[in-house]
């Protein structure tokens, strides 16, 4: 399928979700974001793909955020929609059954952090810049900028969106908002071993285990842990799930289909 803004290809069992407008340093726009949903439901339809992996075509950035010019003129319930239309987006990624990697190597700011940060892992090379410089020009941070709480505690939140200060990719990591940084010459074999990592687990046991994730950061603390009682039971009744307290009680590797 070909894409106006992204390129997608398939790589092993990792789906490669390119953001491709380096031009604008991947600002996004309508298209962009209808696109990565699509590709997002491709991979979920695709039993071939056990990750996503999303970089960028860009040498200086991941993403630079909102792209100014498809909202700079729009009316007021318009831009309720752009917001909407964000939020549709990030939650996919949050909530679509495949781990999804965010290689970032640049910037990744404004609506690009907020993208970044509703992928399941953020890893990045040392040269990488992360802020929400958006309050420079009177525009709070919104949509999945509500993660950042959870993702880094309140007063670093705080920090971000006040001040709109960079963070270079040190304090990042030390802060918790990137998983790993890596010097560039080995951003690509740091990318391909987390994402082997994760192509290697039970794909059913992932799924399940993204979906427990959400419910503990979107319900009460009792409904999360309900939730995950039950699910956990639904998934004990998997073939993943025999095959691997199988191969722990034989001392062996677990098998997986096709294998």
């Amino acid at each position: 399928m070909a894409y106006e803004t992204l390129r997608c290809g398939l790589e092993g069992s990792v789906m490669r979700v390119t953001l491709n407008r380096p031009e604008v340093l991947n600002a996004m726009n309508a298209v962009m974001l209808r696109e990565v949903r699509e590709a997002l439901a491709r991979a979920a339809a695709d039993a071939a793909v056990r990750a996503v992996l999303v970089d960028s075509a860009s040498d200086r950035a991941f993403s630079s955020g909102i792209d100014v010019a498809y909202v700079k003129d729009l009316s007021d319930f318009a831009l309720r929609e752009v917001g909407r239309e964000l939020h549709r987006t990030f939650h996919a990624l949050r909530t679509t059954e495949k781990p999804v990697v965010a290689a970032i190597d640049g910037l990744c700011l404004g609506a690009g952090l907020e993208f970044a940060v509703s992928c399941d892992f953020m890893i990045a090379t040392d040269r990488s810049r992360f802020g929400l410089p958006n309050i420079h020009r009177g525009i709070p941070a919104i949509v999945e900028a509500a993660i950042l709480p959870i993702a880094v505690g309140i007063q670093a939140a705080r920090e971000l969106c006040y001040l709109g200060e960079f963070w270079d990719a040190a304090r990042a990591e030390r802060r918790g908002l990137v998983h790993s940084v890596h010097r560039p010459a080995a951003f690509g074999d740091a990318v391909s071993a987390l994402c082997g990592k994760l192509t290697a687990k039970s794909p059913s046991a992932l799924a399940t285990q993204k979906e427990i994730i959400h419910k503990w950061m979107t319900t009460d603390l009792e409904s999360a842990i309900d939730f995950s009682i039950n699910t956990v039971v639904l998934n004990w009744l998997t073939r993943d799930q025999k095959e691997g307290m199988a191969s722990f009680l034989e001392k062996r590797a677990a098998r997986r289909p096709g294998e």
